[in-house]
Protein backbone atom coordinates (compact mmCIF):
# COMPACT_ATOMS: atom_id res chain seq x y z
CA UNK A 1 0.00 0.00 0.00
CA UNK A 2 1.25 3.59 -0.95
CA UNK A 3 0.87 6.04 1.53
CA UNK A 4 -0.46 9.67 0.36
CA UNK A 5 2.12 12.26 0.15
CA UNK A 6 1.10 14.58 -2.27
CA UNK A 7 -1.38 16.96 -1.73
CA UNK A 8 -3.50 19.07 -4.47
CA UNK A 9 -4.99 22.23 -3.74
CA UNK A 10 -6.96 24.47 -5.55
CA UNK A 11 -6.80 28.68 -4.06
CA UNK A 12 -10.11 30.82 -3.65
CA UNK A 13 -10.85 34.07 -4.83
CA UNK A 14 -9.21 35.61 -1.87
CA UNK A 15 -5.83 33.01 -2.88
CA UNK A 16 -6.13 30.90 0.27
CA UNK A 17 -5.68 27.45 -0.54
CA UNK A 18 -8.30 25.11 -0.36
CA UNK A 19 -7.28 21.41 -0.15
CA UNK A 20 -9.05 19.04 -2.92
CA UNK A 21 -7.06 15.81 -2.42
CA UNK A 22 -3.78 13.56 -1.50
CA UNK A 23 -2.36 10.86 -3.86
CA UNK A 24 0.90 8.82 -3.32
CA UNK A 25 2.79 9.70 -6.42
CA UNK A 26 3.32 13.05 -9.17
CA UNK A 27 1.54 11.15 -12.12
CA UNK A 28 -1.86 10.46 -10.28
CA UNK A 29 -1.39 14.02 -8.59
CA UNK A 30 -0.96 15.46 -12.44
CA UNK A 31 -3.60 13.49 -13.38
CA UNK A 32 -6.32 14.16 -10.61
CA UNK A 33 -4.70 18.02 -10.75
CA UNK A 34 -5.92 17.96 -14.57
CA UNK A 35 -9.04 16.85 -13.78
CA UNK A 36 -10.20 18.94 -11.35
CA UNK A 37 -8.63 21.83 -13.18
CA UNK A 38 -11.19 21.15 -16.05
CA UNK A 39 -13.95 20.69 -13.94
CA UNK A 40 -13.07 24.10 -12.05
CA UNK A 41 -11.04 26.05 -14.08
CA UNK A 42 -8.48 28.39 -11.15
CA UNK A 43 -5.08 28.06 -9.63
CA UNK A 44 -3.88 24.73 -8.20
CA UNK A 45 -0.82 23.33 -6.86
CA UNK A 46 0.68 20.26 -5.59
CA UNK A 47 2.51 19.95 -2.41
CA UNK A 48 5.26 17.30 -1.61
CA UNK A 49 4.92 16.51 2.32
CA UNK A 50 8.30 14.73 2.10
CA UNK A 51 10.20 17.74 0.94
CA UNK A 52 7.59 20.42 1.71
CA UNK A 53 8.10 21.78 -1.62
CA UNK A 54 5.53 22.78 -4.35
CA UNK A 55 6.16 20.93 -7.11
CA UNK A 56 3.74 21.95 -9.70
CA UNK A 57 1.83 25.21 -9.77
CA UNK A 58 -1.32 25.30 -12.76
CA UNK A 59 -2.67 28.62 -13.48
CA UNK A 60 -5.53 29.27 -15.42
CA UNK A 61 -3.21 29.85 -18.75
CA UNK A 62 0.17 27.95 -17.91
CA UNK A 63 1.75 25.15 -15.74
CA UNK A 64 4.76 25.45 -13.54
CA UNK A 65 6.92 22.38 -12.93
CA UNK A 66 9.08 22.89 -10.32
Amino acid sequence: MTSSCLDIFKKDLSGNPIWVGAVGDLENARLRLSRSASLVPGEYFIFDQRTREIVVRLGSDRIEWT
